[in-house]
């Protein structure tokens, strides 16, 4: 047998260039603006709930708050736009990037540092233990995430990893499976012979699958938590989730795609291996079939919007606004994701990963702060990726408005509309009783956001306090209303008056 492994670094390169050009001649579904918007809920596609024994990872203790953290993201993009393959994250480049998050980021509550897919990504015996290459050379070595996870260690920092129990990663395809009896690594994959029933066997796959109704797969999928547990690692985003289900990439056919219910057996053993071994769990490109009822047991968080790339408020609020598919990804911006599957979302419940915030591409402070606000009314993570500086790392740096990732907080929109202003006004509880309140605008004119107190189920005075401005604005009787620039936001918490 001959070896197999997850692809280099140029056939990842390969699989994201394809996924990017897709973005230009998707065929879309079902375009609307009312609330008629559940396109996922296809009752058909699990035979039976695929969630009976589970308890979501979300409910598991410390689990219930999103991260802040940063991402390689952005410095292995900037490398594929420019074409200087291989891409690489050196230890030059992490001691870099380390001192920043430690010197920068770290104050305010951000305590990770994690890859992505841009880069090599290698092991021997099925799981990695090596990220990127050491130069802009294939055959140069690879850095060992030991010496990494030491490295932040040392800085009071973690690591966190973009992997998959899905992927093999080995160059010893005799590797015997932690757990079993003399099954090796290699039998896990795609047997044109015996797996007759994946449902475009003329594919060529741009993974190397496991196979999951294959003897030994769910102790692969065990040893693939406890190796990173073992490692210090419990962070773990998980990508291209929609490849293997069906294959399908937008109206794309990608990969042989494995079947829904391969795809189901793979989350609920991560729910149980993640839940054994104290792993957070980020699913990245699923198609949330069914309401996401599988995902929002397997994932703590899950994304709910088309890749960030180079950013900007197109990216965040106009692409195809209005627009949702049955499947990844159901929106093409984050605004309309996080409306849309605020369904889902709430306290010790899964929540909504809107992609990272490259917060240079946005064009004005007033869509700043409206990038980073919304995550977090949302519940969702701040990934901080790029290096900003000066005025554009202070967006990351409002300890008032972090709170609430501190809290736990979760918010929701007034309706889920993806044109009115209810779509646009957010609110929400903390823990000691006080409310935050997010008005946005997504238009191109200054727009006037209006909130009755009453249709939240508020009355009586509340002191107001604008977590932006640092400021104490009075006090607020039965209608909160102001005028909100384009782009912009007002984010206020409200305390009980006495």
């Amino acid at each position: 047998m001959g070896i197999v492994t997850k692809p280099n670094s140029k056939t990842i390169l390969n699989m994201k260039k394809y996924f990017i050009a897709s973005l230009a001649f998707m065929a879309l579904t079902a375009s609307c603006n009312n609330n008629t918007w559940d396109v996922t809920s296809d009752l058909t596609v699990d035979a039976s709930d695929p969630t009976v024994g589970l308890t979501p990872l979300a409910q598991q203790q410390g689990m219930d708050n999103a991260p802040l953290y940063w991402s390689v993201y952005g410095a292995l993009r900037q490398q594929e736009k420019e074409k200087s393959f291989p891409n690489i994250f050196t230890t030059a480049d992490w001691d870099k990037a380390i001192e920043y998050v430690a010197t920068n980021l770290k104050p305010y509550g951000y305590d990770m540092l994690v890859t992505d897919g841009f880069a090599s990504m290698s092991g021997d015996n099925g799981y990695m233990t090596r990220y990127s290459r050491t130069k802009k050379d294939e055959g140069s070595p690879e850095v060992e995430l030991a010496d990494i996870v030491a490295k932040l260690k040392a800085k009071g920092l973690k690591l966190g990893v973009y992997d998959s129990p899905f992927w093999l990663h080995y160059t010893n395809p005799d590797a015997v499976i932690p757990g079993t009896d003399g099954i090796t690594v290699g039998s896990l994959r795609y047997n044109p012979a015996t797996d007759t029933n994946v449902l475009h066997p003329t594919k060529n796959d741009k993974f190397g699958w496991v196979v999951t109704d294959h003897p030994g797969a769910e102790q692969f999928f065990e040893g693939f938590f406890k190796h990173y547990s073992d490692m210090g690692v419990k962070f773990i985003r998980i990508d291209f989730l929609s490849w293997y289900e069906d294959g399908m990439n937008y109206s794309d056919q990608i990969d042989r795609g494995y079947g829904r219910e391969r795809y189901v057996k793979g989350l609920q053993w991560i729910n149980k291996y993640a839940q054994k071994y104290g792993v957070y769990v980020s699913l990245v490109m699923p198609h949330l079939k069914n309401n996401a009822i599988i995902e929002q047991y397997a994932g703590n968080m899950v994304r709910i919007d088309a890749d960030v790339l180079e950013g900007s408020w197109y990216r965040f609020s106009d692409n195809n606004r209005g627009t949702l598919r049955g499947g990844w990804p159901n929106s093409e911006n984050a605004f309309d994701g996080f409306v849309n599957w605020s369904k889902i979302s709430g306290r010790q419940k899964v929540r909504l990963d809107g992609d990272f915030i490259r917060i240079e591409s946005f064009a004005s402070d007033d869509e700043k702060m409206s990038a980073v606000s919304l995550p977090l009314m949302a519940g969702g993570p701040i990934a901080v990726t790029d290096m900003p500086t000066g005025d554009n790392l202070k967006f990351f740096q409002n300890a008032e408005i972090l709170a609430l990732q501190k809290d736990g907080f979760v918010g929701q929109p007034l309706t889920r509309n993806l044109w009115n202003a209810d779509g646009q006004i957010w609110y929400g509880q903390m823990k000691d009783g006080s409310w935050v309140i997010g008005l946005f605008n997504r238009e191109q004119a200054i727009a006037t956001r209006t909130l009755d107190l009453s249709r939240i189920g508020l009355a009586g005075n509340w002191n107001i306090r604008d977590l932006w401005k640092h400021t104490d604005e009075g006090v607020v009787n039965g209608k909160l209303e102001a005028q909100i620039p384009i782009h912009g936001c007002k984010i206020v918490k409200l305390t009980k008056s006495n």
